[in-house]
């Protein structure tokens, strides 16, 4: 999977840490043989930045977060460090902005360019300053051999004034490289820079347009430290496209003269940047990260298809795969097969295919290139199935995947990046899926058959009705559409009544043939029974505001409902009143793409955007994951959220009952068991209290406070960080 950060232990090349798109930061003690994760408890698992200590290596720095505009990239919350080499994790006092480059200088000092603003700090990553503010600061170099003097690159977007800039008091103060202009280009977007030990006086710079482009400016070099430069090479095309997503720039570190640049292509020059010529056609497309090891100067660098290594400068096929054992593949559909055949799972990645589980093993077979997306296995055979590439490019399969054939006969226009794509649970050739340009609703019923529109709207969710598949349901915006004679006429739902985000989901009832829910980027589940007349609130406590991005309903249990959201899998079994999170300390704190059940097992599969694929067995009935008990609606209930949150120390809990019932406050953890009674007293009377709750002496990881009195219940999430 994607990655986005790299560095080394600086004396001891064996160690190194990675940071996934979405992944987390890995660690490797034998040189990249092997990895574990490290961060699996922070809230956010987006590392656009990682660095180590030069002067105590068993601190590590990340800024969190993916600040590019690509689809899934998750919005930073800031900075994190480790004082234990990866072990465990505490809080700085930067919470929030998203992170492009994380980097450590020889006098300890630590730099963070960001989204918004370059930042400093002096005490091992504890606490920041703002020294360049606004903008995007995309990358930071020291000058080797010279601790003071230090470099960045500010994206100035659609106005001038982005440009390299130069520190000679270690990051303290900055001014522009050669008082400006200095022959660079003033409109710049995402760029990289790049220094040699060999000759510390070449500063070279590769940058990509300020719009939001697929081609780069091009690549310019200094020879005196950034006073003057040459632009070396301006072939637009010259590393592919998408350079706005996908640009890293290194130099070698024994020969200034050799020159490795990428964006969907590696390239590699020995003369200085004039000219290049291909890096390794061997190593996975869209380029982000390039390091040095400490001592050999040997390169490294992360793409959308892992790590990888040269021991030759990077000449053309000499990097080899050096991510054994990581797993940061970043799921956007699952697709669990529940016809007669043997189960398998396929799934959709970023960049890396549909891929195939037959298990037991946990490695994953290789199917359709490109980016996968959507999938559908047929249930009444379970080797007919459905996947797709980017834009609705639409595959089918009669042999479980092992060969594709294009299927998009008929279809006039493209769907979105990640095209919706639905099955027939009972008919595996009846299919609904959508296009944007122009916006469309396309049905296919036979295997030889083109696509027929039978809408006009557009939709980014489609469920058909397991009941009877001439309904069928679509979602976009905040709004839900329907047909009740296979797409021969629609009709608009209601609207809610209540607050709602986007709509992420619809699912049809697996039983009710009127019935279907509603999923919400502010973390509303709304269903209704009656084709969208009314609609119920069925969010019960989850936690306000939390995106939902998933959602199942067990077919064997129709009381048991599971949605997945940023963070991970919530369950209820009380039709929404109370929801819990579900699962153990093997589901990271990772984006949950997507769910399905494979019913004759009872197991969920979750498909996370960053971690992989996980499968659980559902628990059954009278069996709960969290503590038992059985609530309404909290009406006479009120809890704040946490202030702070996350927390490291102390947060406060403001909270009140008007009940005639004895009313406890206490928080559980991710498993449901109690971690800490904070209150209890003999009934609520409506008067407003606030009590601290001590993080301190408990593991970092996600919490839940629970305020509860009789059958009501309100529950708030906590995270710890360490």
């Amino acid at each position: 999977g994607r990655m986005l950060s790299l560095d080394f232990h600086p004396s001891d090349a064996n160690i190194v840490y990675a940071g996934g798109a979405q992944g987390g930061v890995w660690k490797s003690t034998d040189n990249g043989f092997s990895w574990l994760p490290k961060s699996d408890e922070l809230p956010n698992l987006a590392m656009g930045g990682l660095a180590v200590s030069q002067t105590n290596p068993d601190i590590i720095v990340v800024g969190t977060g993916e600040p590019v505009p690509a689809v899934g990239a998750l919005s930073g919350i800031g900075i994190f460090r480790s004082t234990d080499a990866g072990e465990t994790w505490i809080s700085t006092d930067h919470t929030a902005d998203g992170f492009h480059v994380v980097r450590a200088g020889a006098n300890g000092t630590f730099l963070a360019g960001s989204d918004n603003g370059l930042w400093r700090s002096t005490d091992h990553g504890a606490t920041w300053t703002d020294v360049l503010t606004g903008g995007d600061y995309y990358d930071v170099v020291w000058k080797p051999g010279d601790a003071n003097t230090v470099f960045t690159v500010r994206g100035s977007g659609e106005t001038s004034g982005g440009n390299v800039k130069t520190s000679t008091d270690d990051g303290v103060t900055w001014t522009e490289a050669g008082g400006g202009t200095a022959g660079l280009p003033l409109l710049i977007g995402k760029s990289r820079l790049a220094m040699s030990a060999a000759d510390p006086d070449y500063l070279y710079a590769l940058f990509g347009p300020a719009e939001w482009g697929n081609t780069v400016l091009g690549v310019y070099l200094s020879t005196d430290s950034g006073t003057t430069w040459t632009a070396q090479n301006t072939n637009s095309g010259e590393f592919g496209g998408q350079t706005w997503y996908n640009l890293l720039l290194g130099v070698n570190q024994a020969d200034a003269t050799i020159v490795i640049g990428g964006g969907q292509s590696l390239r590699r020059s020995t003369d200085s940047g004039v000219s290049f010529s291909p890096a390794d056609s061997t190593v996975h497309v869209d380029f982000h990260i390039m390091r040095h090891e400490p001592g050999t100067g040997h390169m490294w660098l992360g793409c959308d298809g892992g790590l990888y290594r040269s021991t030759a400068a990077g000449a053309n096929g000499s990097f080899a795969q050096r991510d054994y054992g990581v797993v940061t593949y970043q799921f956007y559909d699952i697709c669990v097969n529940n016809g007669p055949t043997a189960y398998y799972v396929m799934g959709g990645t970023q960049d890396n295919g549909t891929d195939i589980w037959t298990g037991p093993l946990p490695t994953w077979g290789h199917g359709l290139g490109g980016d996968g997306f959507d999938c559908n296995i047929s249930s009444t055979t379970g080797s007919f199935a459905m996947a797709e590439a980017q834009f609705g490019n639409h595959f089918r399969s009669i042999n479980s995947g092992r060969a594709w054939v294009s299927y998009n006969t008929g279809i006039v226009g493209s769907g979105p990046w990640h095209t919706p794509v639905e099955m027939d649970p009972h008919k595996q050739r009846h299919l609904y899926t959508t296009t944007t340009g122009p916006s469309k609703i396309w049905r296919n019923t036979t295997a030889a058959a083109a696509w027929v529109e039978v809408g006009t709207h557009a939709a980014n969710t489609i469920s058909i009705s397991p009941v009877n598949g001439d309904y069928v349901w679509t979602g976009s915006g905040e709004e839900v559409r329907f047909t009740t004679d296979d797409g021969g006429t629609w009709s608009i739902a209601n609207t809610f009544g209540f607050p709602v985000g986007g709509i992420t989901r619809v699912e049809a009832h697996p039983s009710l043939q009127d019935a279907a829910f509603a999923t919400f980027t502010n973390g509303v589940i709304a269903y209704t029974t009656d084709l969208g007349s009314t609609w119920v609130d069925e969010s019960g406590d989850f936690p306000s505001g939390e995106r939902i991005g998933s959602f199942a309903i067990n077919p064997a249990n129709e009381d048991q409902w599971f949605v997945g959201t940023n963070t991970c899998v919530y369950m209820t079994m009380d039709f929404g009143d109370t929801w819990t999170p579900l699962g153990d300390a093997t589901l990271p704190n990772v984006v949950v793409a997507e769910l399905e059940i494979q019913v004759a097992l009872q197991k969920l599969v979750a498909g996370t955007y960053g971690r992989g694929a996980f499968e659980m067995d559902i628990p059954q009935a009278g069996v709960t994951a969290s503590p038992e008990v059985a609530v309404e609606r909290a009406r006479d209930l009120m809890l704040d959220p946490p202030m702070p949150n996350p927390v490291n120390d102390r947060t406060l809990l403001r909270f009140a009952a008007r009940t005639g019932e004895t009313v406890k406050l206490a928080v559980y953890d991710v498993q449901g068991r109690l971690v800490t009674p904070l209150v209890e007293y003999a009934a609520g009377d409506g008067v407003v209290r606030t009590t601290p709750w001590f993080a301190s002496d408990v593991p970092a990881g996600v919490y839940f406070a629970r305020l509860e009195s009789g059958r009501q219940s309100v529950s708030r999430k906590i995270i710890v960080t360490k």
